[in-house]
């Protein structure tokens, strides 16, 4: 994380903690530069507030701004709070930082090192971001796998499904009908992993289960995050809308094709994957009154695959 890097390489003997909802806390709990990883099923401001007050924090930064937060780092003590000016409760920050993002002129951890320029350091690094996959988790995954027909020796690309609701996304059909195009080419033959939690398990399912029978696509539903790293280092290919796993995947060198919304604050600008190895894929115009994400033709995103894998056999 570029705010981390920043402000661990400005302050080499500072305490750092970050604080992560609890779905993401395995996938940061041993990430370079932290001191501690805390994590909270849902933030409330007396969890915050107790937090602040056993750790006794100099200062905290709201990056993902909210009431809770700010709230708790005031009643819990914290002598500095830095964050957004621009909230109704902003005069709990004594550190206000007045910055509009939803104009998307940058990408979101840009944003992020913005909000912190006023700590007097410069992070001269280029934005990107890296995990550390061990080998103890790709065997984890590997086991959880094979039962399920993957063989570990073959190639195989990773299609997350799933979205958390945050940005447009291409529609299941679209996703049915690139499978379809897949399962075609018998000329260029690899295995598809579909990625989800086991809540997403019975969605992707209802997808694949109108697929031909076959033995190349296998639903994945049980993988932790570092075993989801950890397969998705070894895949040729990610596919995905933009959300975490998009993320991962670039974070640990995987290629990655994304299918991301043309709305200003949902963009590729703001939202990207820090990578060079990736294709996007972005409809021309925005139009409320239709499904704008069904100008990605499945064609032309499985000619790109096709084309890709052909060429890094």
């Amino acid at each position: 994380m570029p705010i981390v890097d920043a402000l661990r390489s400005s302050f080499p003997g500072a305490s750092i903690d970050l604080l992560v909802q609890s779905r993401v806390y395995e996938l940061v709990y041993d990430f370079p530069g932290l001191n501690k990883v805390h994590k909270m099923d849902v933030v409330t401001t007396k969890q915050v507030r107790r937090l602040c007050r056993a750790e006794k924090y100099d200062l905290g930064i709201a990056v993902y701004p909210s009431l809770e937060v700010a709230l708790g780092m005031f009643l819990g003590g914290v002598k500095f709070r830095l964050g957004t000016g621009y909230r109704w409760y902003s005069f709990l920050f004594n550190l206000p930082h007045y910055q509009h993002r939803k104009d998307a002129l940058k990408h979101e951890s840009a944003y992020n090192l913005d909000l912190v320029s006023g700590l007097n350091f410069k992070y001269r690094k280029e934005l990107g971001l890296s995990l550390k996959v061990d080998i103890e988790h790709l065997e984890s995954a590997y086991s959880k796998l094979k039962p399920l027909g993957f063989d570990e020796n073959e190639r195989f690309i990773i299609i997350h499904i799933p979205s958390l609701g945050s940005a447009k996304v291409w529609s299941d059909h679209n996703f049915l009908e690139l499978l379809k195009l897949i399962l075609g080419n018998v000329n260029n033959c690899y295995q598809v992993l579909l990625t989800g939690t086991t809540g997403d398990e019975a969605k992707v399912k209802r997808i694949a289960e109108q697929l031909p029978v076959n033995n190349r696509v296998i639903g994945a539903f049980d993988l932790n995050l570092k075993e989801l790293a950890a397969v998705l280092s070894k895949s040729a290919l990610f596919l995905g809308n933009s959300t975490g796993p998009i993320h991962i995947a670039a974070a640990v060198g995987t290629f990655v094709v994304g299918l991301y919304s043309p709305v200003k604050v949902e963009s590729p600008v703001r939202w990207g994957p820090l990578t060079d190895k990736k294709k996007i894929f972005v409809p021309e115009e925005d139009d409320s009154t239709r499904d704008v994400m069904n100008d990605i033709e499945p064609t032309e995103v499985f000619n790109f695959i096709n084309n890709y894998m052909q060429s890094n056999k």
